[in-house]
């Protein structure tokens, strides 16, 4: 069953039960009402009959008075102590056959006398040779139940016609919530059937969650197409790096498998350069694979780090890999954060190994506290990165013209796993530069 006909049964069968729970109620309480209010008028009228029987004596009197008082298709007696109907007033005969009971107290009930209802009154009374006797009062609720039956027949009507505007109603709420949902089916549908990124087309700009849903698939959209789009330019730049280092490999094997076995200049030139392509394919490589993964499949683990002594521990392995000072300042013996020690050792080295290809002169690494956060700036006094190029350097294989060129030996992926790093640490990463003067990079991670 399809969501459309799930709404028209819901809606339809709840309107109908809510419909049938109310009419009842409805029918209920008129019931209610129409007995207690023949109980009532019944019980005060044989309390008005034995009050006007009370001073008289004369029998033919009595009976008149009873006549004159006789309810419609009902009957009035007087019951001695034996239950014996010592005076019967009735225009139905068959209520004669009802057998009298007497009771000292008074007393108002509801009587079924061949399958119909009957309010019965007693009510006990002094006669005038001063016996106790009981006026009895019975009148038909025949007519009072008629009008119930019309009512009962008024209500079931209603409760089916009340159907028809609540299918209606079904269908138009069915209609408003499944019109944007099937259009985003067709839309899914068509993008994949053309293998396109398209939006829904929302007219009108309610506050309801089905604008929201809309409006949601919409921005889910924009990040698959931006998404897609840094796939096919991460797979275009990552084709053309490796382009050129197995272009260089291909053309120094073809030139070995022609001559370099007769010359040893060629061969040895040749050698090195496969070796030293393939060790810089390798190293793109393990990078790109790197920075395939998510943030979250890092596997973080997060322990207290000093950073002081990170710092002077990495500056030194690139002093000594580099030849080159480099120069750690900080006020404090101690700078406690909550990182994972390798990741961050990874992430110094990128940024030294950045500072010192691209300055001749020493380079400084500062290290303290910022309110409730660490920081460690790395600054150089290099060529520095023109303003235009800035916003794209932590960008993939991305290399400013007038620095990174391939004889750095640089992928154009260092930073780029760098701010992966940053990120992942919930931390941030920002630079300044000013071409011939330098660059510094700031990381800040949260203590």
């Amino acid at each position: 069953m399809n969501i459309r006909k799930k709404i028209h049964l819901y809606l339809t069968v709840s309107v109908l039960l809510i419909s049938i729970a109310i009419n009842t109620s409805i029918y209920f309480l008129f019931y209610s009402i129409t007995t207690n209010d023949k109980l009532n008028h019944v019980q005060l009228q044989s309390e008005n009959i034995a009050a006007v029987l009370k001073p008289v004596t004369n029998e033919k009197y009595i009976h008149e008075i009873l006549n004159s008082r006789l309810p419609l298709n009902g009957m009035i007696r007087v019951v001695n102590e034996e239950s014996h109907a010592i005076i019967t007033i009735t225009e139905d005969e068959k209520l004669t056959k009802f057998k009298p009971t007497f009771n000292n107290s008074q007393t108002v009930e509801l009587k079924s006398i061949n399958g119909i209802q009957y309010a019965v009154s007693n009510f006990p009374i002094i006669w005038h040779n001063g016996n106790i006797m009981m006026i009895e009062v019975t009148a038909s609720l025949a007519s009072a139940y008629e009008s119930l039956k019309i009512l009962k027949l008024v209500l079931t009507v209603a409760s089916l016609i009340v159907l028809i505007p609540s299918f209606l109603a079904g269908r138009m709420l069915s209609n408003i919530i499944l019109k944007p949902i099937n259009s985003m089916i067709e839309t899914m549908e068509e993008i994949q059937r053309k293998s396109i990124f398209k939006k829904l087309e929302l007219k009108t700009q309610s506050k309801d969650e089905l604008y929201k849903l809309g409006s949601t698939f919409n921005k889910m959209m924009d990040i698959l197409a931006k998404n897609f789009e840094k796939q096919q330019q991460f797979v275009s730049d990552a084709s053309h790096e490796l382009k050129t280092p197995l272009t260089v490999i291909e053309s120094n094997a073809s030139m070995l498998k022609r001559w370099g076995m007769k010359d040893q200049t060629l061969l040895e030139e040749s050698v090195d350069a496969i070796y030293s392509e393939a060790v810089r394919m390798q190293e793109m490589t393990k990078q790109m694979l790197m920075l395939a993964n998510h943030d979250g499949e890092w596997n973080l683990d997060i322990k207290k780090v000093d950073f002081v002594s990170l710092s002077k521990e990495t500056s030194k392995l690139m002093k000594n890999a580099y030849g080159r000072h480099i120069s750690v300042c900080t006020p404090f013996d101690r700078v406690i954060g909550n990182a994972d020690m390798q990741k961050m050792k990874q992430l110094l080295f990128i940024m030294l190994d950045n500072a010192l290809k691209y300055s001749t002169l020493p380079v400084e690494l500062n290290v303290g506290y910022e309110k409730d956060h660490v920081f460690f700036t790395v600054k150089d006094y290099g060529i520095g990165i023109p303003k235009e190029d800035i916003a794209h350097i932590f960008d993939r294989f991305y290399r400013v013209d007038k620095a990174r060129h391939r004889e750095t030996g640089g992928t154009g992926l260092g930073l780029s796993i760098a701010k992966q790093i940053v990120d992942s640490h919930e931390g941030s990463i920002s630079v300044v530069s000013k071409e011939g003067e330098g660059t510094r990079f700031t990381v800040i991670l949260p203590i």
